[in-house]
């Protein structure tokens, strides 16, 4: 018999990591889902027969439910950066922790039971450095204590590729200023490629083996930010230099730049930082370096090895 392919809905659909995963799962599915408040925004999805995008109001448990009615897999791959409007929904903890309970609830009312959502590296709702660390942490919560859920949470360092917010981010702040006054420099991340991410959601929906796992995802180098920003400067044939900023001087600057439009930076991306975002000893990393992909979009020369050099003159 043919096997039968799944109905799959996404929250987050039409994001970053959400465009990729919903054009791959386009592949695997009878229908693909995607959730989101203005259908009239999303249109690289047309041309895919089998992907249905839906407005909805994910934090009304009542629509959500009726919206995720007969799906056989519910991903939420909802998360915000900063804080935004006096709205709750636009706080860390509405975003990801009530926002979380909210699907939990929706996907229990609509007996959909296989659940994948994403989280980050250093998520943690008592110990956490910042907001953002503490909501994802109890959004994690709130999967983990749900019963009937069938749960993979997926926890990734700083996400890479074309359309990303962190190298394409620097590289225009970077074209902006004469110098770059950076605080945290020393912070550690191991970022992790976008179609890694992707592949690894693909490959958790039917391997039994991730129910109730918590997958860590990160690439296969550990950096400083320092170093990350000085290979985006160089990918992007910008030379400027790289002022590391004492912590007090990085706190103003993350204050002040919160009124920025935008935000590229705030207080509690600084409380963030304080956290090394990095795989815990022993986790293999996927497999996709930084290297082997950002000079595609960001030069167009390969610069690979770049960042081994940065270590290496770091006396790293």
């Amino acid at each position: 018999m043919p096997k039968t392919l799944p109905v799959i809905t996404l929250l987050g659909g039409s994001g970053f990591v959400g465009t990729e995963l919903t054009q791959r799962l386009a592949g695997e599915a009878s229908e693909v889902r995607v959730l989101t408040r203005r259908a009239q925004r999303v249109k690289s999805f047309r041309i895919l027969s089998n992907v249905d995008v839906i407005e909805t109001n994910v934090h009304d448990v009542d629509e959500l439910s009726d919206a995720i009615a007969g799906s056989d897999v519910v991903i939420n791959l909802v998360g915000i950066l900063n804080s935004s409007g006096s709205q709750p929904k636009n706080s860390f903890d509405g975003a990801h922790a009530q926002l979380t309970a909210t699907v939990v609830e929706a996907c229990k009312r609509a007996s959909v039971s296989r659940y994948l959502h994403m989280s980050g590296l250093g998520a943690d709702a008592e110990n956490g450095s910042s907001e953002y660390l503490k909501s994802k942490g109890l959004a994690e919560n709130h999967v983990k204590s749900a019963a009937h859920l069938a749960w993979t949470i997926f926890r990734p360092s700083v996400i890479f590729g074309p359309g990303d917010s962190f190298f394409n981010r620097f590289a225009d702040l970077l074209r902006l200023a004469p110098i770059m006054p950076l605080a945290c420099a020393d912070s550690k991340m191991q970022p992790v490629y976008l179609g890694d991410v992707c592949t690894a959601f693909v490959n958790a929906m039917n391997n039994p083996d991730t129910v109730s796992q918590s997958i860590d995802l990160a690439g296969p180098d550990v950096f400083t930010l320092k170093e990350l920003v000085a290979y985006t400067a160089k990918t992007a044939g910008l030379k400027r230099p790289i002022i590391a900023l004492p912590d007090a001087i990085g706190r103003f600057q993350a204050m002040c730049l919160e009124f920025v439009p935008g935000k590229p930076f705030s207080r509690d991306n600084f409380a963030s930082l304080q956290t090394d975002n990095v795989l815990p000893e022993g986790v293999d990393p996927q497999p996709t370096s930084v290297a082997a992909v950002v000079p595609r979009y960001l030069g167009n020369a390969d610069y690979n090895g770049e960042l081994q050099d940065y270590r290496t003159m770091a006396r790293r």
